[in-house]
């Protein structure tokens, strides 16, 4: 894709599967994260249905970094778990990793990935999508030897699982696009920036 505007498409997330994401559509961009305070936006939006909670934080990401960019087109883009009515949230180490796969052990839950584009501190555009994933049944033996392969990497998703590679041996079922999996549903994204005229057909 050629990015057709004379102003630098900014990503506002340090996730390295959302840069991997636009890279693979061939779009140029920077990553500059939103300095935003995610867990204090879920505390004060947590009685709201899922898929408006995840807009909400990427509306306050793209909104956060456009500020300091206003010239320039900023995408803001959050995921959230839904484990049967339960939300989980991101951890930061090895013992709460196991504790996350172990409460998704042989269970269906959905991801929602939602993104927003704004331009000059105004909302251009949102999405979401939907993904519904069912883990097979694991042990703990097994969990351990699938965090020693990928190690703290895991960390960045918030089923602390990835669906590439030694991840795609977790699941039994898997309904949605590996984009939205990953965080960024990119389908949708590329035909509103078609839209917008800012990538060529």
């Amino acid at each position: 894709m050629i990015w057709q505007h004379d102003k630098v498409l900014i990503l506002a997330s340090k996730s390295q599967a959302r840069q991997n994401l636009l890279k693979e559509a061939g779009l140029a961009f920077a990553s500059i994260p939103a300095s935003i305070d995610e867990r204090a936006v879920n505390l004060r939006h947590r009685h709201e249905a899922v898929a408006d909670q995840a807009l909400m934080l990427a509306r306050t990401k793209a909104l956060a970094v456009s500020v300091l960019y206003p010239d320039q087109w900023v995408i803001g883009s959050d995921q959230m778990l839904d484990c049967e009515g339960e939300v989980l949230h991101q951890v930061g180490n090895r013992l709460d990793a196991m504790a996350q796969l172990q409460a998704l052990n042989g269970r269906l839950h959905r991801l929602t990935s939602a993104l927003c584009l704004v331009f000059a501190g105004r909302v251009e555009a949102e999405l979401h999508d939907v993904a519904t994933l069912q883990m097979r049944y694991w042990s703990t033996g097994d969990f351990k030897r699938y965090l020693d392969e990928v190690g703290e990497t895991v960390f960045g998703s918030v089923g602390c699982y990835h669906i590439e590679a030694e991840g795609a041996r977790l699941f039994g079922r898997i309904e949605g696009s590996r984009s939205t999996i990953m965080g960024m549903p990119m389908d949708p994204l590329l035909v509103l920036l078609q839209q917008k005229g800012l990538i060529g057909r």
